[in-house]
């Protein structure tokens, strides 16, 4: 009889098995009518990833145990086509007043089991008795296809007899990592923080002209772009306070044609504005500066063109030692039998004759339609709070690349990380976060995007400065899996 309740006592500890998930569901089966309850809290990757935890809770009705000496419940993981088996625990439950004779069991478990997993319990008449567990076991390869599954058991005292109580009942999956298990991080928003600026602000653009023109010709150079910008001066959110205007002209022709010239072109602009809108005269500032040579001594000090460098310090001799600019013009030409000055006509000549434009103006809001105007205009003009707006709502790349280039925000730096992320890029992203503050939700973020690298000790260290956040016990899961494939695939 003994070696029979012996051989019983090892199936039983080999019965019960369960397969459980990486994100381990509340799975519960009812064993005896319902008089026995397996709930599963969380089955998953322990903290130190070398094996996985069972963690759950058993209720048992009273009536259950009163029936007989013990009641041995055995959980235990196996794969049914190879055999394998390993016991998670033996829980032994002694019913009122029986706990010296069901010593008896607790001596045959130990021929059977490792003591150490073997637990014991004694049960109060007429009450529910629930056991709440969590084990460990080592994490083997073949437990991929494995189950893990309830058996109960009875034993009586006299006659030694254990025999099976309600059956076995299969609960739910282990991890199965045949194939990488999939890391989905939870990430954390990062809220845009406006700055505080001038709410005095300055709208700039410019008109150019063709030689000898004064009148506005809409197809020249970027004129298409300074007129639609120009069109939006009117609108209810901001209110203009000056608008100065500045007409140039290039230098060829004598300097007093160009002053008169230039002065012609200033004009046309501001009659462009005051036809369109009804701004009072006093908001105008009007002059013609003449002749425009901040670009011809730009040019010839930066320029890459072999004839106009050979001629450089001539050239930079000419402007300097002649304060007249007819004379400095006609000086320019003597040089090299004027072909320095010939790439200059063609080159600087042409963008040297404008009017240009500046609006000073009291934002009272934001409009999307107008900052994208004032965009493809220069982008320079937009403030950080208009590319942290433009950007809240529409991640335009082109926008995204110009605001980091321009800017040094922290939200700016945040919302490019994001869409970084957002691509697959988790280099760039980790640079942008890095970048970003170090708030609790850019530290997550980071780790997220280590977490999809595959790198578990950045993830880690970066996860160690999020335990304020809600998503932290999540990602620590998605921890567990990267660890895991790293283990099993790489």
């Amino acid at each position: 009889m003994m070696k029979k309740m012996g051989k019983l006592l090892l199936m039983a500890a080999l019965l019960l098995v369960a397969t459980f998930s990486a994100n381990a569901k509340a799975d519960k089966v009812e064993l005896c009518d319902g008089k026995i309850a397996v709930a599963v809290k969380d089955l998953a990757p322990n903290a130190d990833l070398t094996g996985l935890v069972t963690n759950y809770t058993i209720t048992v009705a009273p009536d259950v145990v009163e029936q007989c000496t013990a009641l041995i419940i055995t959980p235990v993981i196996r794969d049914a086509d190879s055999n394998t088996k390993r016991v998670v625990e033996v829980l032994v439950i002694s019913a009122p007043g029986e706990r010296y004779r069901s010593m008896w069991v607790e001596e045959q478990l130990y021929k059977v089991c490792d003591p150490n997993r073997v637990k014991f319990y004694t049960t109060k008449k007429g009450e529910y008795l629930t056991i709440e567990t969590s084990t460990s076991v080592p994490y083997e390869t073949w437990m991929d296809d494995a189950k893990f599954t309830v058996t109960t058991q009875k034993a009586t005292y006299n006659p030694d007899c254990i025999e099976s109580l309600c059956g076995t009942e299969e609960v739910c999956d282990v991890p199965y990592l045949s194939s990488p298990l999939v890391v989905d991080p939870l990430w954390s928003s990062v809220t845009p923080v406006l700055v505080e600026i001038d709410p005095i602000r300055a709208l700039k653009t410019k008109l150019y002209y063709p030689v000898n023109v004064s009148r506005s010709i809409e197809s020249y150079l970027e004129n298409q772009d300074a007129l639609a910008l120009l069109g939006t001066l009117d609108q209810p959110h901001f209110t203009v306070a000056s608008i100065r205007i500045n007409g140039w002209a290039s230098p060829e022709a004598s300097v007093a044609y160009n002053q008169r010239l230039s002065e012609r072109r200033a004009a046309t602009l501001k009659g462009i504005i005051a036809g369109k809108y009804d701004f009072p005269e006093s908001v105008y500032a009007v002059s013609g500066e003449g002749e425009y040579w901040d670009a011809v001594i730009d040019f010839i000090a930066t320029t890459d063109d072999p004839v106009v460098k050979a001629s450089k310090e001539e050239l930079e001799a000419a402007i300097a030692n002649n304060a007249n600019l007819d004379s400095r013009e006609a000086a320019i030409k003597r040089i090299d039998r004027g072909r320095p000055y010939r790439i200059i006509f063609d080159q600087v000549y042409p963008r040297s004759r404008f009017a240009d434009c500046t609006v000073s103006y009291q934002l009272r809001g934001f409009d999307r339609e107008h900052a994208m105007i004032v965009f493809r205009n220069d982008p320079y003009q937009l403030t950080e709070n208009d590319y942290i707006q433009l950007l809240a709502v529409d991640p335009d790349p082109e926008v995204l690349e110009k605001a980091v280039e321009i800017y040094e925000n922290e939200s700016l730096y945040a919302i490019a990380a994001k869409a970084e992320a957002d691509a697959g890029n988790y280099d760039q992203a980790i640079a942008y976060y890095e970048k970003a503050g170090d708030s609790e939700e850019v530290m997550n973020n980071i780790a997220c995007c280590y977490l999809l690298k595959g790198d578990s000790k950045s993830a880690e260290k970066y996860l160690e400065k999020t335990k304020g956040l809600d998503v932290y016990e999540g990602n620590q899961n998605e921890l567990r899996k990267v660890v895991l494939n790293n283990k099993y695939f790489k």
